[in-house]
């Protein structure tokens, strides 16, 4: 008794389920390697930069974690409020 052939339109479907779970194993495996927090970046000593730019890069310092941060969104409002504020008020 012989076995039944494979059509060339099944062997395709189960190559692409195959590379499907193939790409679902490497991306949990990519994932599942997440960043470990990012440590707060040494700006020098207090007073060498003003508040904003330390401000700021406190905020870019700490990625997402920033977007619910009170502290991040009041510096961010004055940053924005300093860049369209008319050259007079400079």
């Amino acid at each position: 008794m012989r076995a039944p052939r494979l059509s060339p339109p099944i062997v395709f479907r189960l190559m692409a389920v195959g590379l499907v779970v193939l790409i679902l194993v490497a991306a949990t495996l990519h994932l599942r390697h997440a960043p470990r927090d990012v440590a707060v970046l040494d700006l020098g000593p207090p007073g060498s930069r003003d508040r904003l730019a330390g401000g700021l890069a406190r905020c870019q310092a700490l990625g997402m974690k920033a977007d619910g941060d009170p502290a991040c969104e009041a510096i961010w409002a004055e940053n924005r409020r300093h860049f369209f504020a008319p050259d007079a008020a400079r």
